[in-house]
This record gives C-alpha cells, structure tokens and sequence, in this order.
C-alpha cells in the first residue's frame, strides 16, 4: 500500500467512528418527551434563570427543566423561553392535577448542575385557553 491510500482509509476509518459518536451523542441527549405533571415555576429570566418545577405522572419523583433560548443553536432555534414560562404559569394556576407533554432536550446531572432545556409544552386547551369573563366569575374573580 501506498502512503497516500492509507491516509485515505485512515481518514474515512476516523470519520465513521466520529459519525457513530455523533448518532450516539444526538440519540442520547437530543430532543425527548416527558409525561410530567407541573408544580411551578420559577425565576425572572434575567438575575434568575427560568425553571419549570415538575412530578412525573403517577409518581413523586420531580424533574426541573431549565428553560432557557436556545439562541440559534441548532436544530432547536429557541427564542421563546418567556412565553413558554407563561404557559408554564397558566398551567400551573389552572390544571395542576393534568398531566402535560414537556418536550426538550438534555438530562439530569444534579452532581454538574445541569437540567434538561424545556422547548415546547402539549397541554389540553383547556388549560392553555386564557380565562373568559364567565370563567373567572365561576371561580370567584
């Protein structure tokens, strides 16, 4: 063998054992769902990071979601932390009991402080719609 054919198989023989770390890393700690139910939430998005306090479904153990922009970080693009903290609130205060979808990505590594990043919220309407007229009276508002 010649010394430019085995630079070329050495190459390549790097590149797929980096793409099979790349599939591994993606499959690992890329985008995931959690059926969760939501306690609170916390922070102010500025001196305080966003967290969105949660408890697996039929379960006590919790699980906090850091939500934070992802900026344009791919593949998520996430600009939207604030609002996806006011649908956090909202369902909270109006369907604490109701199981929701969080989806992120990331996991849980208390030791190293880290927390999965909360993108997006699938909740009944019901508990996204804001309150009509007629349902804040039912409530006593």
């Amino acid at each position: 063998m010649n010394t430019g054919t085995m630079k070329k198989q050495v190459t390549y023989g790097v590149a797929a054992v980096a793409a099979v770390i790349l599939v591994f890393l993606w499959l690992r700690w890329g985008p995931d769902s959690w059926d969760v139910q939501i306690t609170g939430v916390t922070g102010d998005g500025r001196d305080v990071q966003y967290r969105i306090e949660t408890v697996y479904t039929d379960s006590t153990d919790t699980l906090i979601f850091r939500n934070e922009d992802a900026g344009f970080l791919p593949p998520y693009f996430k600009f939207d932390s604030a609002d996806l903290q006011s649908v956090a609130s909202r369902v909270t205060r109006d369907c604490p009991q109701t199981p929701v979808t969080v989806n992120g990505y990331g996991f849980r590594i208390s030791w190293l402080d880290m927390f999965p990043n909360a993108t997006s919220i699938d909740a009944p309407e019901e508990c996204l719609d804001a309150p009509s007229k007629d349902t804040a009276m039912v409530r006593g508002n």
